[in-house]
């Protein structure tokens, strides 16, 4: 064993230290008349030297203080500094090889995710020694040295390193897999596309502007997932809100070779799916929750039964239905108020009961004509050991809570998440909780947020990261539908909300002509000017498509009107929508009516929702948010051009805004 001795003067000169040498636990320090070992554990760092004239000394930072070794000579003293740290490296090295692999390991598991960083975080922070300022000596072997290299460079690492890491990822993943996002689709993913494909964060939101090819990212996504072997096929799980969405979604992914064996279904087939497996059994669901013909019928005969049965009931039925303008005689049309109540029952079920001193009296009396219906559903549904969509998505939550439901999936895509509700998010939430590796990756657009009705909760979507927790958000850029002035007029009209969250999209095609046309035309003048701009169309497009949209189905041409008007333009392609119909479709020209102020204009200012208003999601400030959204939804159905039939005495409030605000791309036609 080579003992580092001292220069012989030292003891002359009244110097305790004399040599030292090296042992498999440390260093054993010869001092005047007696030795002193010092173990590899009680040193703090690397030796450090200090030069003199003629000798030099190490200082050692140890628990217990500083120990110096003094009285050496050059030669000595660099040899000794070499050979004591790496010795003591080589000590450190059992501890540090295995937290490295560990590292390693969850470096090479892809897309450095918040809750992988936050774990490496915390396997460093219980090393107590800081690696990153400490010099690697020379003579380590290769497998240690680079061990401690990785727990130095981690230890040093930043946010800054992190979103480098995350950035080189997507890169190397664009690159392998550019064969795949160019031949996916009829035409190649654009770069916002692909990078929203690979960006894998705990929560994932894109947001895809309306035409933005968000069902094209679906599939991409799943199916470069498949490809560069994160998950198998069961592994992945395809989220829509309906059945005809999900069937879509099914039917894309079995014809692509790429994405086969992949499940897609709604919410309430998954509910339904969770509630089986972990209880052995499938529950009955209520034909009431499954037909509204048969929910208004049934509500309308609680009701005639509650007149029927109870005198005070009967009287404070007939004094809201006379303050409403119902008509009472021969009898009240009960199946009226079933269809106009059923929102307010499900909210009231699903929500519970508002505060009442929230309630104005009126508001608080028709809460009470509304519970008693609320009371023969909820007993309904027991006595024939039923449950509706609700209560699924509701027990659904709390089996995988409870540990009953193991997740099969390690990744999880909901289409159109801006209509999400708050149940929905929570069962999400509720499955990430259960499977912590698993991924959420939810395509919407908060633009086109029209469901709050129903439920949906856009906050969900505006404050997506907020509601989640650790995220990544990304915008896809392209519009592949509409030209660049329906663009600007689109966009410009629906952020004037500030609470939506800022976009810029680019058009593929553009034009320099207003593509958005107001024509002022009186109610019962409706119909001929449809005409007229059917008219038009046919003679420069004859096999155009063209959508006749309106807030209330009450407004759209009846059906003999659309066939009177087919057999006349024989080749056009004629549909009518209510406009949140036609959401998620589109055609050549969008033919827009009713846009008049009033109870039923558009936005609405009827004020018979007022209750159902007390139940749903807070409300946006800005006024008229959700109609605003849904004005969006209708100018962006078009291709082409868009064609808003407003009133010329009492025009809508958007149409006011469009004429007065200087909205470029919209020009004012006069019909005679």
């Amino acid at each position: 064993m080579t003992v580092f001795r001292a220069h012989w003067l030292a003891p002359w000169f009244n110097h305790p230290f004399l040599a030292t040498e090296l042992t498999e636990h440390g260093l054993l320090l010869h001092l005047k008349g007696e030795q002193q070992p010092l173990a590899w554990h009680e040193l703090n760092a690397v030796p450090h030297l200090e030069p003199g004239r003629r000798l030099y000394r190490l200082r050692l930072l140890c628990t217990q203080g500083v120990v110096e070794l003094g009285w050496l000579p050059k030669s000595v003293a660099e040899e000794l500094q070499h050979a004591i740290t790496l010795s003591w490296y080589r000590y450190h090295s059992a501890r540090i090889l295995p937290l490295a692999q560990s590292c390693l390991a969850l470096l090479e598991e892809g897309y450095l995710r918040d809750s992988r960083w936050q774990q490496l975080q915390s396997m460093l922070q219980q090393e107590p020694l800081d690696w990153s300022q400490l010099p690697l000596p020379c003579g380590l072997s290769d497998q240690d040295a680079a061990a401690f290299e990785l727990v130095a460079t981690l230890m040093a690492a930043d946010d800054e390193w992190r979103e480098q890491c995350c950035d080189d990822y997507c890169e190397q993943m664009l690159a392998e897999h550019a064969e795949l996002f160019d031949t996916l689709e009829r035409h190649p993913l654009t770069p916002a596309q692909r990078l929203a494909c690979v960006i894998d964060e705990e929560h994932n939101l894109v947001l895809a502007g309306a035409g933005c090819g968000k069902t094209s990212v679906m599939m991409a996504r799943a199916a470069f997932l498949l490809a560069s072997q994160q998950a198998q096929a069961e592994q992945l799980l395809l989220l829509a809100f309906g059945n005809g969405a999900a069937a879509e979604m099914t039917e894309r992914l079995a014809k692509n070779p790429d994405t086969q064996g992949v499940e897609a279904c709604t919410f309430h087939a998954l509910g339904l799916m969770i509630i089986t497996r972990a209880t052995g059994k499938r529950p009955v669901i209520s034909a009431l929750a499954q037909q509204e013909s048969a929910r208004i019928q049934q509500v309308a005969s609680w009701l005639y039964e509650l007149v029927a049965t109870d005198i005070d009931y009967q009287a404070k039925l007939e004094a809201w239905l006379r303050h409403h303008r119902f008509q009472l005689h021969p009898e009240p049309d009960y199946q009226r108020v079933a269809r106009e109540w059923l929102p307010i029952i499900a909210a009231l079920k699903l929500h519970g009961e508002p505060p009442l001193a929230s309630l104005t009296s009126e508001l608080a009396g028709q809460l009470a004509l509304i519970q008693p219906l609320l009371e023969r559903y909820q007993q309904h549904l027991a006595l024939h050991n039923e449950i509706d969509f609700d209560d699924m998505i509701e027990q659904a939550t709390e089996l995988v809570h409870l540990g009953r439901f193991k997740v099969p999936w390690r990744y999880i895509l909901v289409d159109e998440f801006q209509d999400i509700s708050a149940p929905r998010a929570a069962l999400l939430q509720a499955l990430k909780s259960a499977a912590p590796e698993l991924s959420l990756f939810c395509v919407g657009d908060d633009w086109q947020a029209i469901y709050r009705f129903s439920g949906a909760d856009v906050s969900l979507t505006t404050q997506f990261a907020d509601f989640f927790g650790a995220s990544r958000i990304t915008c896809l850029d392209q519009t592949f539908r509409f030209n660049n002035q329906i663009e600007q007029v689109a966009s410009r009209f629906v952020t004037r909300n500030p609470e939506q969250i800022p976009k810029k999209l680019a058009t593929l095609t553009r034009t320099n002509s207003p593509c958005v046309h107001v024509l002022p035309v009186e109610n019962d003048s409706q119909m001929d000017a449809i005409a007229r701009i059917l008219g038009q169309i046919a003679a420069d497009q004859p096999e155009a498509s063209v959508y006749i949209v309106a807030r209330f189905r009450f407004s759209l041409p009846d059906a003999a009107q659309l066939r009177a008007w087919q057999r006349r333009f024989e080749y056009l392609q004629l549909a009518a929508q209510t406009l949140h119909g036609a959401k998620g479709k589109e055609a050549d020209h969008v033919i827009m009516m009713g846009l008049s102020r009033g109870k039923y204009g558009f936005p609405p200012e009827k004020n018979n929702t007022a209750l159902l208003e007390a139940l749903l999601p807070i409300a946006e400030t800005f006024p008229y948010a959700e109609e605003r959204r849904l004005f969006y939804v209708g100018l962006t159905r078009a291709r082409q051009q868009v064609y808003l039939l407003t009133d010329p005495y009492i025009p809508s409030v958007f149409i006011k805004e469009l004429l007065q605000d200087g909205y470029p791309g919209v020009s004012r036609w006069q019909h005679n």
